[in-house]
Formats: structure tokens, C-alpha cells, sequence
């Protein structure tokens, strides 16, 4: 009787028990990052009665977790990798609707800016679609600015992320170095698992998962150490590690991020992947980088090519043409870190040889050394020594030193980065435009041989005796002088450049036969140096002569592109897999209410058995006391 009051007693506490966990799951349904919990009951120890065995009851094992490692495991990694396509998506997204603009998009700008080049070709002594090309001038420098100053927000967009993500992450590890002190000395005081504090870490490492990838490794005090990027430590224990957004040596206003070890602060962003703000950086070091340095070099191609070429004519007023654009130099940043008063100054030498890359320049023990700042492979092909006599050419910038640098010094080139932005008209003119070619080509009328010559195409405008008139006087059929000095060979089509001009001679021509090149003077008609300007679009001038500024716009708008598509589909995949993974984690470790409305019908029933029993129990026990009165 003693035995089986003792069984109801041990029934009554050990479902009582049950029915408070399943009533906590209930409650907890849609609390997240909640694990449902699950009462383990066991047979107490028995007792021995002759040779019999006698059950003592029921107890309650453990309270534990409905728990899977590798699917928390997969859960924090997908999660990690769905933000960083996430934030990646969004931000590749926003340039992809800057650039691709059917209105105000590059491609729009510059047809337009163009064809004004070509109204102007078709009516060279119209003042009217002068003035039109002008202002499409403007309008395409007010576009390459507006472009670039959305370039700019986005960067300042990044810096306010990065901030903002380094904050969230330092509370994070601080809350969850708290949450580790909590569940050690909860294990050491009960020798039992903290199911509450374990769901909340968990839930604070799939948050931090969010905004950076982790990894992560359980310690036997029940703690946990979170790592990330190439092992460095985010928790260790109940110590968290703080990180900080600090200013880029070379430009402040670039954000960074460090860690704090050991009293020093250490650089991690080319290490940062994972999570929202691996997604951002990515952006940062690779769409946004690669899209200002390729806008800035279209505008320099643009900008160097017309210039050159309004150059090689003669405007309205019959005098040699000038610049229509600027641009500015390219920019070179001192590490704050540097301990010589050392400035680099920088100027775009050859175009075509541009490739519109960052460039990390580094004084030590062995010379200077010259790196690709997005790559860090190191550039041999460098020549010169720094001097302003014998400058550093750079992928077609030359760089000289204004004064001696002390070793560990360095800088960073960025050679087209700003272009975009500084674009100018600085022509206000309409008369300025250089619509007839500088010079022109005659053929005496008293010969008597069957030469031809071409018209003059100016490829040298720089030249100081461009506009010098030029005699070329046949000696023989076979050869020829300019102005009476010299004596040349005559090959049939063969090209001839003279003072910077170049020119073509055909047929046969008889002794004593003469073509003159002079100034082209009185040339309001003449449209051949603006059909030259009106093409420049497709001249291979980039890519040491192998891309067009058509080509590469066309290319920076369909990377843009394609880089943009590709971003959606592995959004979309990563959100699928996301999805995936949170539904099989739900599956083990989510609350289920019909489950619990089943086990709560259950444990009452045998509560309500036990307590049966435990009265049947009393009257046996009554009447057998009664027995005795």
C-alpha cells in the first residue's frame, strides 16, 4: 500500500512536471528562436523484496531541448549567405537603374551629346547647332556628375552600413559573452543545460550570422567561441571582442573595419565575408569601385579624344581650335601612417593605355614597389624612376615625386576615379568649335603627271609648324623634296606626315609636279574635322587601340548588367535554401500545437490515473486502519 501510494506520488510530480513543459512550449509557440522542449522520464530505483522486484515509480530524467546541430549549423550559414546576397542584390541593383536609364542613362547621354556633333558636321557654319552642342556638352558633363554623385551616395550608403553593422555586431558579442557566463555557471551550479539561455544564444548567433559569417566551436563549460574571416576571434568565453569602423589610411572618408587585440588595432576587411556586411563590402570593392574607375575613364577618353581632335581644326574665327572639356588629374593619397612630408603628383600621359585600376605605390628596403590595390598582385611593368625629368609610368599615368620619401612610405594612385565628377565645359564660344580641318591639300594646275593627293588629316596637333605652308616638288617620278631640301622616295599610297600632318599621294607623278599643304583659311564650309569628332565615339582609342568609348560603354552598361542578373539569381537561390533549411529546423525544433494539445490531453489523463491511484491508495490505507479499531 506504501508502495503504491509512494508510485501515485512519483506519477502526480513527475506529469506535473510534464504538463508545465508542455504548457511552456505552448506559451513559447511563437517566441523566436524557441526550441520546443521534451520531459525524459525514467523508472526510479526499485525495490527488493525477497526475490522480488518491486517498481518504485516514475521520475523525471531531463528537460531537454528537441535540438540538431547541423541543421542550426546550416541554418546560421544559409542565413549568413542569403544576407550577403541580399545587401549585394540591393546595392548592385541601384547601379544597374543609374546606368541603364533608357532617358538619363549613359548610353542615352552620350547619343544624344553625338548626334549634336553631327548636326553640327551638317551645317558647320550654323551658329544655332553650335550653340546645340554646346549645351548637349554640358548636359552630358551635368549627367557624368549627376551619375557620379549617385556613385557617391551609394559610398556614403556603404560607410553608413558598415557603421551601423559594426555597432549591432559589437552588441551582439557582447550579449552573447554575457549569455556564455550565464550558462557556464548555471552547468556548474546544476550540472543540468540552461534550455532558455541555449535557445537565446542560439538566436543571437543566427542575428550575428545576418550581419557577418561565423563559425563557432563549444568549449566543455558549456561557452562558445565565435570566430570570423580567417580565424580571428569575435567571443572568446565571456569575453567579447570589440570591433570599430575606422577611416581608410589613404582617404577618410573610406570606412574600414578593425579589431581590437591585445591592446593594437588590426585591419579585417579584406577578410569580412558572410552576412550582410560581407555583401556590402563586396559591393563596395567591386561594382561601386569598378563602375566609378570605368566611368572616369569613358570621360577621360571622351573628353582627351575631342579635345585633341577640336585641336587639330580651325574654328569660325580661322584660328587654331581648343579644349572643349577638362578633366581633372589623377588623384594620389599619402598614408597617414607616412613619416616623410613626400607628396606624388599624377597626370594622364597615354590614354589608350589607361586601365582606370587603383594603384597601391610602397617605398621599402628594396626600391619602390607597385601593386594593383584591388587584386594586390604586384605590377613589373612600371618604368622611370620617379623624378620629374624620369616620372613612374603607370598604365599610362605618369607619377613623379615632388620631394624624397622615406622608406615604408606609401600612396595610392587612383587614376580615373574622379574624372567623372570634374568633367567641365570650359568652351563657351559657339565659334570655338573646330568644324574645318587645320589645313588643306591642293594639287598644282600646271602638272603633268597623273598624281593625286588626299586630303590632309591632322595627327599631330601639338605640333608647332602645323600651319607652315608645304611644297613637295617632284624631282623624278620616283622621288620628290619638301621645300626644295632633301630628296625622298615616292611609293605609290604610301602615307606622308609632314609638320603633323598626314597626307597620301597616288598615281605617277611627273618631274617637276607640285602638291602644297597650307593653312586651311576661309573654311566656313568645311565639316571634316567635326565628321572626325562625330565618330570619335567609335575610334579604338582604349585598350591600347583595341575598345572604342562606344564599346566601352556598351561593356560597362552589360557587366553592370549581367553582374545585376546574376546577383537576382543567387538572391533568389539563397533565399530558396534560406527558406529550405529554416522549414527543416522548424520541423525539429518548432513548436507544434496540435502536438501539444495531444500531449496535454495525455499527461492530464495520467495525471489524473496518478491521482486516482493515490486515492485509491488512502482508502485502502483507511480501511485497513479501521480493521483495527
Amino acid at each position: 500500500m506504501g508502495d503504491m501510494l509512494g508510485n501515485a506520488l512519483s506519477g502526480l510530480v513527475s506529469y506535473q512536471r510534464a504538463l508545465a513543459t508542455t504548457s511552456h512550449n505552448i506559451a513559447n509557440a511563437d517566441t523566436e528562436g524557441y526550441s520546443r522542449q521534451r520531459v525524459d522520464f525514467a523508472t526510479r530505483i526499485p525495490q527488493q523484496s525477497g526475490a522480488i522486484t518491486i517498481g518504485s515509480g516514475v521520475k523525471v530524467a531531463s528537460v531537454s531541448r528537441v535540438y540538431d546541430s547541423f541543421t542550426v549549423d546550416q541554418l546560421r550559414y544559409s542565413q549568413a549567405a542569403f544576407s550577403q546576397a541580399d545587401a549585394y542584390y540591393q546595392l548592385t541593383s541601384q547601379v544597374d537603374n543609374t546606368l541603364a536609364d533608357s532617358e538619363l542613362g549613359l548610353s542615352a547621354s552620350l547619343s544624344r551629346f553625338y548626334n549634336s556633333l553631327q548636326d553640327v558636321a551638317d551645317n558647320p557654319s550654323s551658329i544655332s547647332a553650335r550653340q546645340l552642342m554646346l549645351a548637349e556638352a554640358q548636359g552630358l558633363g551635368d549627367r557624368m556628375a549627376d551619375i557620379s554623385s549617385q556613385m557617391a551616395s551609394l559610398d556614403r550608403e556603404v560607410n553608413t552600413r558598415i557603421a551601423a553593422s559594426v555597432s549591432d555586431i559589437n552588441d551582439l558579442s557582447a550579449q552573447i559573452a554575457d549569455i556564455n557566463l550565464k550558462i557556464s555557471q548555471a552547468q556548474g551550479k546544476f550540472g543540468t543545460e540552461p534550455n532558455d539561455l541555449l535557445d537565446q544564444r542560439d538566436q543571437a548567433l543566427l542575428q550575428l550570422n545576418e550581419l557577418i559569417g561565423t563559425s563557432s566551436v563549444e568549449q566543455k563549460d558549456g561557452t562558445i567561441s565565435v570566430f570570423i574571416g580567417n580565424g580571428e576571434a569575435l567571443v572568446l568565453g565571456e569575453r567579447a571582442v570589440s570591433m570599430r569602423a575606422v577611416a581608410n589610411e589613404f582617404d577618410p572618408s573610406r570606412i574600414e573595419i578593425a579589431l581590437d587585440v591585445g591592446g593594437s588595432s588590426a585591419n579585417i576587411t579584406n577578410s569580412v565575408r558572410g552576412g550582410s556586411l560581407g555583401g556590402t563590402l563586396s559591393f563596395r570593392d567591386g561594382v561601386l569601385s569598378d563602375t566609378n574607375n570605368e566611368l572616369g575613364r569613358i570621360t577621360v577618353a571622351i573628353a582627351d579624344s575631342l579635345n585633341s581632335l577640336n585641336r587639330s581644326g580651325v574654328d569660325l574665327n580661322g584660328a587654331q581650335g581648343g579644349n572643349i572639356f577638362s578633366v581633372p588629374d589623377p588623384e594620389v593619397f599619402r598614408s597617414k601612417h607616412n613619416t616623410s612630408g613626400a607628396e606624388l603628383s599624377a597626370e594622364i600621359t597615354d590614354m589608350s593605355a589607361l586601365t582606370g585600376g587603383n594603384t597601391l605605390i610602397r617605398l621599402d628596403g628594396s626600391g619602390w614597389r607597385f601593386y594593383d590595390e584591388s587584386s594586390g598582385a604586384e605590377l613589373t611593368s612600371v618604368t622611370g624612376s620617379g623624378s620629374l625629368a624620369d616620372p613612374f609610368i603607370v598604365d599610362g599615368v605618369s607619377v613623379s615625386l615632388t620631394s624624397p620619401a622615406a622608406v615604408g612610405d606609401q600612396f595610392l594612385l587612383r587614376s580615373t576615379k574622379g574624372a567623372a565628377d570634374g568633367l567641365k565645359v570650359v568652351m563657351s564660344d559657339p565659334a570655338g568649335i573646330a568644324a574645318a580641318a587645320a589645313t588643306r591639300s591642293t594639287t598644282d594646275l600646271n602638272n603633268i603627271g597623273s598624281g593625286k593627293i588626299s586630303e590632309t588629316d591632322v595627327v599631330d596637333s601639338s605640333n608647332p609648324n602645323l600651319l607652315d605652308p608645304v611644297d613637295i616638288e617632284f624631282l623624278s617620278a620616283n622621288t620628290y623634296q619638301i621645300n626644295g631640301a632633301g630628296s625622298f622616295t615616292y611609293t605609290s599610297g604610301s602615307d606622308i606626315t609632314i609638320n603633323g600632318n598626314k597626307i597620301v599621294i597616288s598615281g605617277s607623278p611627273a618631274a617637276g609636279d607640285h602638291f602644297a599643304i597650307s593653312p586651311n583659311t576661309n573654311a566656313q564650309g568645311d565639316n571634316r574635322n567635326l565628321l572626325k569628332m562625330a565618330a570619335a565615339e567609335k575610334n579604338k582609342v582604349l585598350n591600347g587601340g583595341g575598345a572604342s568609348i562606344q564599346d566601352t560603354v556598351n561593356g560597362l552598361v552589360g557587366d553592370i548588367a549581367v553582374a545585376t542578373r546574376s546577383a537576382q539569381i543567387n538572391h533568389q537561390s539563397q533565399e530558396n535554401l534560406l527558406n529550405q533549411t529554416l522549414s527543416n529546423h522548424q520541423s525539429i525544433s518548432g513548436v507544434n500545437l496540435d502536438e501539444e494539445a495531444a500531449n496535454l490531453l495525455k499527461f492530464q489523463q495520467a495525471y489524473q490515473a496518478a491521482a486516482q491511484a493515490a486515492s485509491v491508495a488512502n482508502d485502502m490505507f483507511q480501511a485497513l486502519m479501521g480493521a483495527f479499531r
